[in-house]
Parts: C-alpha cells; sequence; structure tokens
C-alpha cells in the first residue's frame, strides 16, 4: 500500500528549502499538418483538437499507479462529474510497480467510453534531477508506442510528473529538449505536455527557456504546465503573474494539478480558476482521491465514483468558475466540425463583400496616412506586474536560447514599452550581457506618451548603444528587461520597431555612429538643447498587438484568428480608429496571396473580406496593410466595438505563414 511519501504533494515540502536559495517573452507554432489532422496541436496559446476546434481542459488528476482497482470507477465518477480530460498517474518501474501496457490500453478505453481525454504521466521521476529517471520516463513511452499511436486525438503524453525538482531553468530545458527529440524520433505523434521545475512550481523555466524546449520539437506540437501550490499559486498576484508570463512565450500552457491549500501554506484556488476561465487556460485538480496521511485536505471525492465530494471537490466541480459551469466535451466526441469553417450559410454574402472591398481599396489607400515606421518585432506581449526595482518582464536573445534575436536592433530603432504605473516616467529598459557588454546596462526613456489607455515609453538605439557600451547587440546581448524604479509596474507589451522615428537622447551622441543616427526627439533627462534632426517624428506607433510569433495554415483557410473582448477575447475593437491600419507580416511564395477578414455575428458583415493597399518587405518578410476606410466598406459600418467579433488573418492560394497581426493607430 501506498505511504504519504508516494503523493507528489508530499515530496513538494523540499521546494520550500530551495525556494530561498533561488529568489534572488514568440514564435507561436507553425502547425504540422500531419499532427493537426491526427490529433491535438498548438495554435497560438490555444489547443486546438483534431476538428481544429479550441479545447480547454477541465479535470482532475486520477492516481492509477497506486490504486489501479479503483481506476475504472474514478473515470466515470470523474465524467459524471462534469470533468472533460483525466490526467493519469502511471509508472515506469523505477519507482513503483511498472503500469503494464495492458493497463494503459484500458485507462485510454475507460476514457474513451467516458468521452473524456486522457492525460497519461509517468510518475516516477517525479522532483529527481537526474536525466536518467527521464530519460527512463521517455524509454517507457517509446515501449508503449502502440498504445498511443493512434489515439492521437484521445491522448495527451504529459511525459514525467514534476522532472526536476530544483529551480534551475536552463538545467530543466536540456533535459527536455532531449526528451521531446527522442520521443518524436521515435514516431510518437501525439501532443506532448512538459511540467515546469521546482517540482512543478517554478514557472520562470517556462518564462525563460520555454520556448527553446517548444522549438526542440519538430512538430511544434509541445505545450507546458503549472502545478500550483503555495509557491506557484499562492496568491491572486502569483497566479496571474505565472499565468501570464507563461503565455507571453506564445505557447499554451495548462494548471496540471492544484489543491485548496497544502503542506507550507494556502493556495489561491478561486482566482485560479476564475483566471483560468478568463484566459481560455486548462485547470486539473489534484487528486480524485486516495492522498495520505495529512494530505487527505487534498482529495476531491469521499468515495472513488464521486457520489459525495470533500469540501475542496465541492468548489473545484461546482464553483462559479468550476468545471460544471465552465467545461465542454472535446468535439472529437461530440462530432463537432473545425472552428474555421465558420458558417456555411453566409458564403453568398461574404463574395460580394469581397469584391466590394477590393474595388475600394486604391481609393481609400491615400485617406489611411501610411507610415514605414512599422514592423516591429515583439519580445513580450500580455500583461505582467512587478514591484519596484524588480524586471516585470525579461527576454533571453536567440544566443541563450530566447526568442528576441538581438540582430534585429538596428539604426534609427528604439524599444517601446507599454505600460502602467502611477508616476509615468518609472520605466527603464535593461540590457544584460555576460559577455562582452555591460553586465547591466540601464537606458533611459526619450520619448513618454499614452496609448491604448496605458503610458508608452521609448529607448532609442543610440541610448542603448551608449549605455551598453557597443553596438554589436547581436553577439553581446543576452538579456532584455523591462523594469520598474519606484512604484508597481504593469508591462503590456515589449517591442523593437524598425523605424526611422526611433530617435534618442542628445546625452547619447558621445557613441561612434551617433552623429548619423541623429534624433528627432527631445533629450530623455541630462540634455535640454535641441538634437532635433532632419528624422521627423511619427506617431504612427503606438499599435494594437492581436498576434504575435508564427502561424501557418494552408489555402483558403485562416492563419490566425482573434476574438474581440466582446465574446471574451484579447482584441478591443474599439482601437479601430480612422486613419489607422492593420497590420500583418507574413511569408507566401505570392506576396499578395493574404487577406484580412472581418468576422461579424451580430451587425456587420458575417464574412468581410479585406484586400491590401500597401505591399512591402520587413525582416525578411512581406507585410500588408489593411485601411480603416476598406475595413469599413468591407465590414458594413464603422461600428466595429459593437459588431466585430472576431479577426482572421487568411491566405488565398498556397500555404501562408502570418508572423504578426496589428492594428496602427
Amino acid at each position: 500500500m501506498v505511504n504519504t511519501q508516494t503523493l507528489p504533494t508530499a515530496c513538494k515540502r523540499a521546494a520550500a528549502a530551495v525556494l530561498s536559495a533561488v529568489m534572488l517573452t514568440v514564435s507561436l507554432p507553425t502547425i504540422p499538418a500531419d499532427a493537426a489532422s491526427k490529433g491535438f496541436y498548438v495554435s497560438g496559446t490555444d489547443i486546438k483538437d483534431a476538428n481544429g476546434n479550441s479545447f480547454v481542459m477541465r479535470g482532475v488528476n486520477i492516481a492509477h499507479a497506486w490504486y489501479s482497482s479503483y481506476t475504472e470507477t474514478s473515470i466515470k465518477g470523474a465524467a459524471a462529474n462534469g470533468a472533460n480530460t483525466v490526467r493519469v498517474v502511471v509508472a515506469d518501474g523505477k519507482q513503483w510497480s511498472k503500469t503494464s501496457k495492458s493497463d494503459i490500453e484500458k485507462i485510454v478505453s475507460d476514457c474513451k467510453k467516458n468521452d473524456l481525454v486522457c492525460i497519461l504521466e509517468v510518475h516516477d521521476a517525479t522532483g529527481r534531477d537526474s536525466t536518467s529517471d527521464l530519460n527512463a520516463a521517455v524509454d517507457y513511452w517509446i515501449e508503449n508506442k502502440g498504445v498511443l499511436q493512434g489515439n492521437e486525438k484521445y491522448v495527451i503524453l504529459n511525459i514525467a510528473n514534476e522532472w526536476y525538482g530544483s529551480w534551475d531553468g536552463y538545467a530543466w530545458a536540456e533535459g527536455n529538449k532531449t526528451a521531446v527529440k527522442n520521443i518524436r524520433n521515435a514516431g510518437i505523434d501525439n501532443m506532448i505536455m512538459v511540467d515546469c521545475a521546482g517540482w512543478g512550481q517554478y514557472p520562470d523555466s517556462i518564462k525563460d527557456y520555454g520556448k527553446s524546449v517548444y522549438n526542440a520539437d519538430p512538430q511544434k506540437n509541445t505545450v507546458f504546465s503549472i502545478h500550483m501550490y503555495e509557491y506557484a499559486g499562492g496568491d491572486s498576484y502569483t497566479v496571474k503573474k505565472n499565468i501570464d508570463n507563461a503565455l507571453g512565450t506564445g505557447v499554451p500552457v495548462v494548471i496540471g494539478e492544484f489543491g485548496g491549500q497544502h503542506t507550507n501554506g494556502d493556495v489561491d484556488e478561486a482566482t485560479i480558476m476564475s483566471y483560468c476561465t478568463q484566459k481560455n487556460v486548462g485547470y486539473l485538480g489534484w487528486s480524485w482521491k486516495g492522498n495520505g496521511s495529512g494530505l487527505g485536505y487534498l482529495d476531491i471525492a469521499n468515495d472513488w465514483a464521486g457520489t459525495s465530494l470533500t469540501s475542496w471537490g465541492n468548489t473545484l466541480i461546482n464553483g462559479s468558475n468550476g468545471i460544471k459551469k465552465t467545461a465542454k466535451k472535446c468535439s472529437v466526441y461530440t462530432g463537432g466540425s473545425s472552428s474555421s469553417s465558420s458558417s456555411s450559410g453566409s458564403s453568398s454574402s461574404n463574395n460580394s463583400s469581397s469584391s466590394s472591398s477590393s474595388s475600394s481599396s486604391s481609393s481609400s489607400s491615400s485617406s489611411s496616412s501610411s507610415s514605414s515606421s512599422d514592423p516591429y518585432v515583439s519580445l513580450f506581449w500580455g500583461e505582467s506586474t512587478a514591484g519596484p526595482w524588480e524586471q516585470a518582464t525579461s527576454t533571453m536573445t536567440t544566443k541563450n536560447g530566447g526568442s528576441f534575436d538581438a540582430s534585429n536592433i538596428k539604426k534609427n530603432g528604439y524599444f517601446y514599452v507599454e505600460y502602467s504605473n502611477n508616476n509615468q516616467k518609472q520605466i527603464e529598459l535593461i540590457l544584460q550581457s555576460w559577455s562582452g557588454g555591460a553586465s547591466w546596462a540601464k537606458v533611459s526613456a526619450y520619448e513618454y506618451g499614452s496609448a491604448n489607455g496605458h503610458h508608452y515609453a521609448k529607448f532609442s538605439y543610440n541610448d542603448c548603444v551608449s549605455a551598453f557600451g557597443t553596438s554589436n547587440f547581436s553577439s553581446c546581448l543576452d538579456q532584455v528587461h523591462a523594469s520598474c524604479k519606484n512604484n508597481t509596474t504593469t508591462v503590456y507589451s515589449v517591442c523593437y520597431c524598425n523605424a526611422s522615428t526611433g530617435g534618442s537622447s542628445s546625452s547619447s551622441s558621445s557613441s561612434g555612429s551617433s552623429s548619423s543616427n541623429n534624433s528627432s526627439s527631445s533629450s530623455s533627462s541630462s540634455s535640454s538643447s535641441s538634437s532635433s534632426s532632419s528624422s521627423s517624428s511619427s506617431s504612427s506607433d503606438p499599435y494594437v498587438s492581436l498576434f504575435w510569433g508564427e502561424n501557418t495554415a494552408g489555402p483558403w483557410e485562416q492563419a490566425t484568428s482573434t476574438m474581440t473582448t466582446r465574446n471574451g477575447g484579447s482584441f478591443d475593437a474599439s482601437n479601430i480608429k480612422k486613419n489607422g491600419y492593420f497590420y500583418v507580416e507574413y511569408s507566401n511564395s505570392n506576396q499578395k496571396q493574404i487577406e484580412l477578414i472581418l468576422q461579424s455575428w451580430s451587425g456587420g458583415a458575417s464574412w468581410a473580406k479585406v484586400s491590401a493597399y500597401e505591399y512591402g518587405s520587413a525582416n525578411g518578410h512581406h507585410y500588408a496593410k489593411f485601411s480603416y476606410n476598406d475595413c469599413v466598406s468591407a465590414f458594413g459600418t464603422s461600428n466595429f466595438s459593437s459588431c466585430l467579433d472576431q479577426v482572421h488573418a487568411s491566405c488565398k492560394n498556397n500555404t501562408t505563414t502570418v508572423y504578426s497581426v496589428c492594428y496602427c493607430t
């Protein structure tokens, strides 16, 4: 029989000792056609099922490895209480009795009978730092790949529960990169889930290194899991920050475990459930039944069939943001079609809107004040909060396995940070180097303003060179931080704009190249004398980002789809203003094979196709601009805030990869 030490929650006590010692943002995925047709796949920060519909997990953990005789009853009980997913504990034999292939087949079969998505996880590597323990889990999955193959629609592979107990993101990433590659090389195509480091409670491992793990997957079909107990989920601020930072990588995240309390403190389960509902993030409560002595408060059910729930179970199942009120059954069980095939009945009206937008594009282009100040390269987009003298966002460069290619930092460009703080000038950009540049270079802004209801600040190329001590960013820059001097600051976006408008304060003119990079703006601090130049400052920034990353679709499909706030999405359509334009950066063998589609279910055109008025090249890709007037003409109204439900970037012919979509005002 299992004792209290067999359960992961008891083991997590060790994290407390590690925490004190350690506590001193995108390519989005290219969707492999094979994975998209066979099973779950990544689409931005969404998990899509085999029908192309978004799937948000709502479920529980079931401890099969220790209570195998009750697994079938537990699965039925979870389904009866509204769950759409179960995460099932199995063992590879290194610590507990090995779960047989026939047992795995039975687990999967029982899940399918009860219309449940099945996540399988090996528990023997819990809290271990040794790669041999992780490799043993990988070998176990390869040994049992016959069960996984053919069940990609129903089964997600959580490689190893809480592998890597130490709070060390780099080592965690290195081990998981190898594990993911070995699983794929063995011919396993199921979506992969990876728990974060620190017994699942160190989400900064995802924030700082998750992208490198994701990129190691040749199918770009790996998602991340945070286990939210007292360290990762102890209060509202921590919960939201950890979820936002993980989503900031541009990859889906799931709360793979959480409870109402834990060994070393309380857990804010209410915020976990409400914020997951707000952000369309999945969650899975720990655990159905069987927690050992002293940990019984983590049991969800009083009996294996789930006919009686504990206090924690009642919150998880019946709460205002609980499973019964927020779970939707996966469409592979309901026969639902792909969400991209929106409304077949509206095709005729869609065609007419397309022709009208084409005919009007040339005449309306003149009224849109086109600017070449875009494009930009995004380092972070989301919402991340930090206290005084802390970093709200930290983005690793590609030279260290991160997402930001520092070669994008070019003359006349500038960093742009959008944020909130009760003192507008309490924001800093910090450039960090471990080899060749200043170890901790603080850069002050040369321009402040307001956009999207927030503050923004710009940091010039010349000021960055002056503070960093070199312009050789691609070889020397390791990390970029957005930091606050005093007060609490929330950062919403960080990007580098390759524009002719960037400018610098005259205080930065000491670098050898500054004379040729004259600024359009006034000095940020030490210099009040004029340094205005021939570069005319433009207000084409700021912008509102709808998508940034890398998403691919075939002909007549949507590469990106962004829901508006009126439907619980991220884009506030009131930002669509006169003289602005939508900007899409993409690649396609035919530059003009890109469309913007504005969709309405009430009040506007049901499927309005907008043609671009300007094409160009940036960051090695194509870009296209879609004017405000053309959008109004195609959509049939300028009342976007009340009528616009969704915005798509779509390709007419050929395969198209979209890297960014934004609205520039």
